[in-house]
């Protein structure tokens, strides 16, 4: 593979000398060529000798002007002509010597180009040449001579620079690309380990839910076996609930070393604490929301989460203004919305990691939902998540207190069975 990209350059370096010799091969011709055919082979090879060698002038730009210039001066004293109409290739030379030679080292190939063209028209007079002549070089020559080779190289440095600033900013592009890369595997890893906490707080509450309602039915087997048939049927159905939520668990990949979250345990009961810290941030938040019983808690967790991060994203974003949190509750599925409308007056929005769009979409991803995030019409920001979830089957009242009832147990603290509370 690298071969092949190697023989790319080379062979169009090979394909632009080829032109060039044609062209002044032709141009040449058109003055027209010596009458013996050997003055004219001379002119063709030493026409040759300037444009071949520039098929290696990326990689040997100083031999290659070296040797142009040689053959240009030689090309000159053999078969003069009365102007620069044959300095293509040592013009070319110089531009290669300016593109591909570190500077400031290049800065001298000015000054071999206007030796290389000047040096034929000055000395031409002093030498026995076959066909002598007159100097046609004045001062105001020198210094349009001078100037071309100065212009020419300063054209190439200019695309050194340029490539040069192309190829830093694609390496600044490509890490910048891996740097966030590895920051969002990084956000996925830590919103992973947040939802595993969550889990395992809802997982360990119905757990102890369990043994209470074991402990209970255990008590009332001897006295009420009617009673103690519904506190099995309890017992089932919060068993079913921590497998289910035991399965989610285990599908994440979980990192304790963040140890445990100190905040009260997220529930959609909990909003008007979020409103209320968005409203103390100068936000005028309303809310509407349909009850959510029957919604399981690890979708009421996400949905918490994905309300609590639209919030900061608009606290971060627009400042304050106004936000309006939606939560729709049908058959089978829980919809939360939290839109908000432009930024406040005179507040430039920041530009985003999106970071935290990652962390909402593996929350709605962990039920198998769908997030949708964007600008809405007349300004500002809208979040929408859909939470699909099975609804829990009917059963028959019981007496005892059922799992998802239970608030505070005796003997139970933040969803852990306190052992000095046990019975």
């Amino acid at each position: 593979m690298r071969r092949g990209v190697r023989a790319r350059p080379l062979l169009a370096d090979a394909l632009l000398a080829a032109a060039l010799a044609a062209s002044v091969l032709l141009m040449r011709r058109g003055e027209g060529l010596p009458a013996d055919g050997a003055g004219s082979a001379t002119v063709i090879a030493l026409l040759l000798a300037q444009a071949v060698p520039l098929a290696w002038r990326r990689s040997r730009p100083w031999p290659v002007l070296a040797a142009v210039a040689a053959a240009y001066i030689a090309y000159e004293l053999v078969d003069p002509m009365v102007d620069f109409k044959d300095g293509a290739c040592i013009l070319f030379a110089g531009y290669a010597v300016a593109r591909h030679a570190r500077p400031p080292a290049s800065a001298s190939a000015v000054v071999v180009v206007a030796v290389a063209v000047l040096a034929p028209e000055l000395a031409g007079p002093w030498l026995s040449l076959p066909a002598p002549r007159e100097p046609v070089v004045d001062p105001l020559g020198v210094v349009l001579v001078v100037a071309l080779s100065a212009g020419v190289w300063w054209l190439g440095a200019s695309r050194r620079h340029i490539h040069a600033d192309a190829v830093r900013l694609r390496g600044l592009a490509g890490r910048l690309r891996a740097e966030q890369e590895v920051s969002a595997r990084r956000a996925v890893v830590a919103e992973r380990a947040r939802i595993a906490r969550d889990l395992h707080d809802l997982v360990a509450h119905h757990v102890s839910a369990i043994a209470m309602q074991a402990r209970a039915t255990a008590e009332a087997l001897t006295d009420d076996p009617r009673s103690a048939g519904r506190g099995v049927d309890a017992i089932g159905t919060a068993a079913d609930t921590a497998l289910a939520e035991m399965r989610r668990l285990l599908g994440l990949l979980t990192d304790d070393r963040d140890g445990p979250d100190p905040a009260p345990e997220p529930s959609l009961r909990h909003l008007d604490r979020l409103a209320a810290a968005a409203r103390a941030a100068g936000c005028r938040v309303a809310i509407e929301a349909d009850p959510v019983g029957g919604v399981p808690p690890a979708v009421q967790v996400s949905a918490y989460r994905v309300v609590q991060e639209a919030l900061t994203n608009v606290l971060r974003h627009a400042g304050a203004t106004a936000v309006r949190v939606v939560l729709v509750r049908e058959e089978g599925r829980l919809a939360v919305t939290v839109e908000n409308g432009p930024p406040a007056p005179g507040r430039t929005p920041l530009t985003g990691s999106g970071l935290g769009l990652v962390g909402m979409r593996e929350r709605v991803a962990l039920f198998g939902g769908l997030l949708r995030a964007g600008p809405r019409d007349g300004g500002g920001w809208r979040v929408e998540a859909l939470f699909p979830f099975p609804e829990p089957a009917p059963h028959a009242e019981t007496p005892l207190q059922a799992p998802g009832d239970i608030a505070n147990p005796p003997g139970v603290t933040g969803g852990v069975t306190d052992p000095r509370g046990a019975a």
